[in-house]
């Protein structure tokens, strides 16, 4: 009988981020995917960072707060949120690492924004203030309540993986930081109708893909399910 895949999934172990960002959306989603979830507290370097890598076959970046400015290379915005450092230099190192030894990888939200970062690319600190002509990405809603319409892009790793038969799907959104551009051997798979980013993926890579909605908690989704069997495939 063939293992199941191991999946690594970050965590902060801060009490206030347990609270609003649960860890049990993502063990569900990834069981649920037939892989076997992996919890991964903060590394602190890149030994670390490899030996985690060297137990696991895949990772998720898991959704969280917003990410320090000074990692961003700015000086901080009025709007910016609670950020939490030591979080923030434990998944840029483990996303750098992926993203240099082509490992499975998948980032959710803050995720998909440290992906960005990891690959030397750009964030909006605060989208409201920086982009004022965006909509609401932040709902007043249950977390598995579709918020808005996403374009899945054409020839893409993301449409692909989705088998969406329309360019669109409906998702969530928790969010007010938000990937600018795509990084440096990327490119764009989803907006939002605003123009926001909602998806990337890295090019000529086995499975790297970061998302902005939050597919972990859209449990009765078809869509959502599938960003994690893709991943589990992935690491077999």
């Amino acid at each position: 009988m063939m293992s199941k895949p191991l999946i690594g999934i970050t965590v902060a172990h801060v009490a206030e981020e347990l609270q609003t960002f649960p860890r049990a959306y993502y063990v569900e989603s990834v069981k649920k995917a037939k892989g076997t979830p992996l919890l991964i507290p903060p590394v602190a370097d890149q030994e670390e960072a490899k030996a985690v890598f060297s137990r696991v076959d895949g990772l998720i970046l898991s959704g969280g707060g917003d990410i320090a400015p000074l990692y961003l290379g700015e000086l901080a915005k009025r709007c910016i949120g609670d950020c939490q450092p030591e979080r923030d230099v434990s998944e840029i190192l483990l996303a750098q690492w992926a993203l240099q030894h082509d490992r499975p990888l998948l980032g959710i939200c803050r995720g998909m924004q440290v992906m960005a970062i990891a690959a030397q690319g750009k964030i909006h600190q605060d989208i409201f203030s920086q982009y004022p002509e965006a909509m609401e990405h932040r709902q007043r809603a249950p977390r598995s309540y579709p918020w808005h319409e996403i374009e899945i892009l054409e020839d893409t790793r993301l449409r692909a993986i989705l088998r969406a038969p329309e360019k669109s799907i409906t998702v969530n959104s928790f969010h007010h930081q938000a990937v600018f551009g795509a990084p440096p051997g990327f490119r764009i798979n989803a907006v939002a109708p605003d123009g926001i980013v909602e998806g990337i993926e890295k090019a000529r890579s086995g499975f790297c893909l970061g998302v902005q909605w939050h597919p972990e908690s859209m449990e009765q989704d078809v869509y959502a399910q599938r960003l994690f069997v893709g991943l589990i495939q992935a690491c077999r």
